[in-house]
């Protein structure tokens, strides 16, 4: 981690994968009232900024013709409200463009999630694929339906996570852009929210929260319809440790 922003570097630019924090992050950041935090600018289907998701195929399309030139014409826009702070979640595979514009954006700070527990970040997505829903402000009947996998669904899907992920952080090792990583348990420590804002250079609010709810059990393989199978196999790799509780009760 890098020193705090300074007040006339006000862009910045969450990236992750999916079911790695990011949407929290992003809600969290955005409670404050001095800084906006969109969410997926480039999703596939949609652009997604701090209001209701736009899926008009005339946007998209342009978007998609042209993505460095959408993104300047964003932080444009942005740079003339009141916020001090402007970013948005950048999703790895959303698009190539604007990831590799990155490093010649060099005022733009980085802050990069990730997340340990494989077979938790496995679950959620699962679990997000299974209800087509991926962030929840309340809690639903849906969220007690158990996931259907196996173990070799589980295998598949963490290992193209953990490549992405540490291709993707040789590559930001590299860049001359400030940032910060977190992994996502850190995300819900004591101090967090001073922590971040102190790296975007801005006062903590003691208002700041994320209205989302925890989706899975904080017990991964409550999650599962048969977690026989999925906890033999990670107990024969010597993953014990992902089948704990990843948050505090």
């Amino acid at each position: 981690m890098t020193g705090p922003m300074q007040d006339e570097d006000r862009r910045f630019v969450i990236v992750g994968l999916p079911r790695s924090g990011t949407t929290y992050l992003m809600s969290l950041l955005d409670s404050h009232p001095e800084i906006s935090c969109s969410g997926e600018v480039f999703n596939p289907y949609s652009v997604i900024e701090t209001g209701a998701a736009d899926y008009s195929p005339d946007l998209l399309w342009e978007r998609d013709r042209a993505p460095r030139y959408f993104l300047k014409a964003f932080f444009q826009r942005h740079a003339s409200g009141p916020h001090k702070r402007i970013g948005f979640k950048l999703m790895l595979g959303h698009n190539i463009r604007v990831l590799t514009q990155l490093p010649e954006l060099s005022d733009v700070t980085i802050v990069y999630v990730h997340r340990y527990n494989r077979l938790a970040q496995v679950a959620s997505y699962l679990k997000a694929m299974q209800t087509r829903n991926w962030a929840q402000t309340r809690r639903s009947l849906g969220m007690r339906k158990k996931i259907e996998a196996t173990p070799q669904q589980i295998s598949q899907h963490w290992h193209d996570y953990a490549t992405m992920d540490f291709l993707f952080a040789q590559w930001l090792e590299r860049l001359p852009n400030r940032k910060m990583t977190v992994e996502y348990r850190e995300m819900f420590q004591p101090g967090f929210a001073a922590q971040i804002c102190g790296f975007l250079g801005v006062e903590p609010d003691p208002c700041m929260a994320s209205a989302l709810v925890k989706q899975g059990a904080n017990r991964v393989l409550d999650r599962f319809a048969d977690p026989g199978p999925i906890e033999a196999y990670m107990r024969h790799l010597g993953r014990e440790d992902w089948l704990q509780d990843e948050l505090p009760a």
